[in-house]
């Protein structure tokens, strides 16, 4: 028999290309690769709270897949002349604070619907669960940032909380942007926010400074930490916030002008004022960029400048090139408690949550330990030295403040981790 060619019917060949197309995709849907391309930017996950954790207040771990980032300054309750909302009034003056929080955001490109981190900073534990309150009402149910909850005296007169935060971004370039949002009063010469385009970070541990005969504390803690990042092949242009603690805090305004003196061709990258219960009236920490590597660098690695001695409980510098962070809302103790029993109970929390998610102790990058009395701080001290590997501290900060945020809870500790790989 004489075999026939068909002829090339183009209707039926655009249904097959049509269903081949269709077949691929569907594959393509069932594979590893495309599953993981199509989870979501910003995961958040829930972290079980103090079952007497007031209303309103959760704990979360926020997955954030390789993303520009927003970070902003410390964040009051002011109108757009720089006037006080609400003097004495804490439901006020938390309204407030999150219509500015919302403005910065929406500058950068950005959202509320973007948090990764929210750090808040107020004078009494009912003006925390208060902004808890008022915060979950204005994000939808499936945002829920990483929250962190100081008791602090803040640096401006009146004011009963302050806050400042992490959140996704659009699309950024290669550098560091600095903002300045022209619907919240500020200072031109200091940014409200900073985005940082996706890839590597920096964060750079403190180093408490005492007053001297000829250099304030401000301008050696600065040096300190400039002379680290020209070490890590920075400059001040790669910083995108700078955490000052202070004891105590009311002389923020004057420091201020010491650290823009390190920025001189640029506005001060966003900054934070706490007021720390310490012997030493300054400590400063920075957040700065990493530029790409080579593809050969670790996820996590740790650096400490040769003029200091390696610390078997925190590195000065940890180094994040992962692809994904995993910020964890500051933990609690899960019941009322102190000493030994609240430290075990709280690192037992850290090692559950991470290892859930991909990690562990050897891949914290940075901690921030925060403590409310002697026997807290003690047993931060005692228990790091169990659960760290000697060789792998995160970079970190240990600071003794008013609360914890929380009542019958002393210490409180937050987190940022990558996968173990």
């Amino acid at each position: 028999m004489k075999y026939t060619r068909p002829r090339n019917n183009p209707v039926t060949r655009r249904v097959i290309l049509a269903l081949a197309a269709a077949c691929c995709v569907a594959m393509a849907a069932r594979c590893p690769a495309a599953e993981e391309s199509q989870k979501p930017a910003i995961e958040y996950v829930p972290v079980t709270a103090p079952a007497d954790a007031p209303k309103g207040m959760w704990m979360s771990a926020v997955i954030v897949d390789e993303m520009p980032l927003v970070y902003t300054r410390q964040l009051f309750a002011m109108d757009g002349e720089g006037k006080l909302v609400g003097e004495g009034s804490a439901e006020k003056q938390i309204e407030q604070v999150l219509t500015n929080l919302e403005a910065v955001l929406k500058d950068s490109g950005s959202g509320l619907d973007k948090l990764v981190r929210v750090n808040v900073y107020a004078l009494s534990n009912e003006t925390v669960a208060s902004f808890h309150e008022q915060l979950a009402k204005r994000l939808d149910g499936s945002v829920r940032p990483a929250t962190t909850s100081i008791l602090t005296p803040l640096p401006h007169r009146g004011a009963l909380v302050a806050i400042d935060a992490v959140a996704g971004a659009a699309d950024a370039g290669k550098a560091v942007t600095l903002k300045r949002c022209q619907g919240v009063a500020g200072d031109d010469q200091c940014a409200d926010a900073a985005v940082l385009p996706p890839g590597g970070i920096a964060y750079l541990s403190g180093h408490p400074e005492v007053f001297s005969l000829t250099t304030l504390p401000t301008t050696r803690s600065m040096t300190r930490l400039m002379k680290t990042l020209e070490q890590l092949k920075l400059s001040p242009k790669d910083v995108v916030q700078v955490r000052v603690f202070l004891n105590p805090v009311t002389p923020a305004k004057d420091v201020l002008p010491e650290i823009q003196a390190f920025f001189p061709d640029q506005p001060a990258p966003p900054v934070v004022f706490v007021e720390w219960l310490a012997s030493m009236p300054v400590e400063i920490e920075m957040i700065a960029q990493l530029p790409p590597s080579d593809g050969s660098a670790k996820s996590v690695e740790y650096f400490d400048p040769p003029e200091f001695r390696p610390d078997s409980t925190f590195s000065r510098v940890g180094l994040m090139r992962a692809k994904r962070q995993i910020y964890l809302s500051g933990l609690y103790a899960s019941k009322p408690s102190r000493g030994e029993p609240q430290a075990d109970d709280l690192f037992g929390q850290l090692r559950e949550v991470l290892a859930k998610h991909g990690s562990d102790m050897r891949h914290l990058v940075r901690a921030t330990y925060y403590t409310s009395d002697d026997d807290a701080a003690r047993w931060i001290d005692m228990t790091r030295f169990k659960v760290f590997d000697e060789k792998r501290p995160p970079a970190a900060s240990k600071l003794m403040v008013h609360g914890v945020g929380l009542p019958e809870r002393t210490m409180t500790v937050d987190m940022i981790a990558v996968e173990a790989k």
